[in-house]
């Protein structure tokens, strides 16, 4: 008797768990339905959450920045260009505005040539895929202040770097605090993200273009300059966005490794807000910065895909 009341209670639960599954799944059709009918609901369901997202974490912070870069010195108080005028108006400022697009070119263009040979490589001669890119990306599980701190042990005068070289009768070069050590910072941090974009790109293109390149007597110069860079010029122009944006915005590299000697527009912003409380013109700092940047990487993007306009590749 106890076990046919068993069984008959675990006939009852498994149909009452049908009867829920079936239920759940008629009202998922229900639901499917009503959105079908409905290709504009559909598309806001889709497309909503995403661009909400941007709105509260891009565009609402920005507008908020901007609110901010008119007012005087503290905020709520009157409104005022003089944030602007201040700024655009001192040559000390625009100066390292320069600085510091002169470094994040020098950057990017180290990054994208060093990044695009290291993805050709594993890419074309490889076997071992895998394995290089995560090496690549293995950094990236390293707190980036603690890799700062790493270099200054190597570049440091004392440092590994310069004791290697006293080893073996070379002068020490003491590289902290200059501007190749501020190279040698960006360098070592952006690299893997310019890497992993230009091997996305190389893996898409069709290798029987090369080919092709080759049939037709094109040899590897002019196979890579008229085949191989233009068909992966969208994950060039997303590793050099990538590198770019926060080269030009970062302080904590040339805080770390450059010293008071290589001052970069990112340093001057915290100052304003960390150690100044001036935030409004820092806020307008960000603003004009912000700006530049934007306008510089709608050239960039326009420059190089009218350089190479073949209609093909994938980032």
């Amino acid at each position: 008797m106890a076990g046919r009341s068993d069984a008959t209670g675990e006939s009852a639960a498994t149909g009452r768990v049908d009867a829920l599954v079936e239920s759940a799944g008629g009202r998922l059709d229900d639901l499917a339905a009503y959105f079908r009918e409905r290709p504009r609901l559909r598309t806001l369901a889709v497309a909503g959450p995403p661009y909400a997202t941007l709105v509260l974490f891009f565009a609402v912070p920005l507008l908020a920045m901007l609110v901010v870069s008119f007012q005087t010195g503290s905020i709520g108080g009157p409104w005022t260009l003089s944030n602007y005028a201040e700024f655009l108006g001192s040559e000390i400022y625009l100066t390292v505005v320069w600085r510091t697009l002169l470094v994040s070119l020098q950057v990017t263009a180290i990054v994208s040539i060093v990044g695009y040979a290291l993805a050709y490589s594993i890419v074309r001669f490889s076997r071992r895929t895998t394995l290089l890119l995560l090496l690549v990306i293995l950094p990236f599980w390293t707190s980036y202040i603690i890799r700062m701190y790493a270099w200054i042990n190597i570049l440091q005068s004392d440092g590994v770097l310069d004791s290697t070289l006293n080893a073996v009768g070379l002068p020490a070069l003491g590289l902290l605090y200059s501007g190749p050590a501020v190279l040698i910072g960006f360098t070592y941090v952006w690299l893997p993200l310019a890497v992993l974009p230009f091997y996305a790109s190389l893996t898409n293109m069709d290798p029987d273009l090369i080919e092709a390149s080759k049939d037709l007597g094109a040899g590897p110069v002019r196979t890579f300059a008229s085949v191989t860079l233009p068909t992966t010029i969208n994950g060039v122009v997303t590793g050099v966005v990538l590198v770019f944006i926060p080269t030009f915005g970062s302080f904590i590299t040339p805080r770390l490794l450059g010293g008071t000697n290589n001052i970069m527009i990112g340093m001057v912003i915290e100052n304003q807000f960390k150690s100044a409380f001036n935030w409004p013109f820092g806020a307008a700092i960000g603003m004009v910065i912000s700006v530049v940047v934007v306008a510089l990487l709608v050239l960039g993007t326009r420059l190089g895909g009218g350089l190479f306009d073949t209609g093909g590749g994938e980032a």
